[in-house]
């Protein structure tokens, strides 16, 4: 699987709207791409994809299977959700936010990139890993559907204005 060419060639189609994309090898090689151009700022998408998983999150959609950290958004902290787990990998202010998956049949990096683009900014949700063990059946019937769901929602959430309660400062005054 050429993962730079696929991901270059599912960038390009962002010009033409939303774009959901997976490659899947037998060998369990996994190639998940959700890109969004947005109407938001990218310093407003980047802000909010920092919070998800704390109890300011606005995005996060699926109140049964929350997403969880281990303390705020810095290198090294633990955080998933349901039976997935990862470790924030990688911060480039305004830029980028890396996980890599810790757990033993799903291996690779996790990312979100941030990228302006004209009044607006283009967002992007990259798996690029590998899947063994049972988890390469059961992605495709049922971990993969979940994910695409989830992404597709939480980049309609950022597409939209923050909640009206979420300004940090506003709820530090409550206190």
């Amino acid at each position: 699987m050429d993962t730079e060419a696929l991901l270059d060639e599912w960038r390009r189609e962002t010009r033409n709207g939303p774009v959901a994309k997976e490659a899947r090898t037998r060998d369990g090689r996994l190639l998940n791409y959700h890109g969004r151009r947005l109407s938001r700022p990218a310093s407003e998408v980047y802000e909010r994809l920092m919070r998800m998983g704390s109890g300011l999150d606005d995005l996060w959609p699926l109140a049964s299977i929350p997403m969880k950290t281990e303390g705020a958004l810095a290198v090294g902290v633990q955080s998933g959700h349901g039976p997935i787990r990862y470790q924030l990998f990688a911060i480039e202010d305004q830029g980028r936010i890396e996980w890599r998956f810790t757990m033993e049949r799903l291996q690779g990096r996790y990312e979100y990139a941030i990228v302006p683009a004209g009044k607006g900014t283009l967002v992007e949700n990259v798996i690029d890993g590998s899947l063994s063990g049972d988890l390469v059946e059961v992605w495709p019937k049922a971990i993969g559907p979940l994910h695409d769901w989830v992404l597709e929602r939480i980049f309609d959430r950022l597409d939209q204005p923050p909640a009206p309660w979420f300004d940090p400062k506003l709820v530090g005054a409550i206190r």
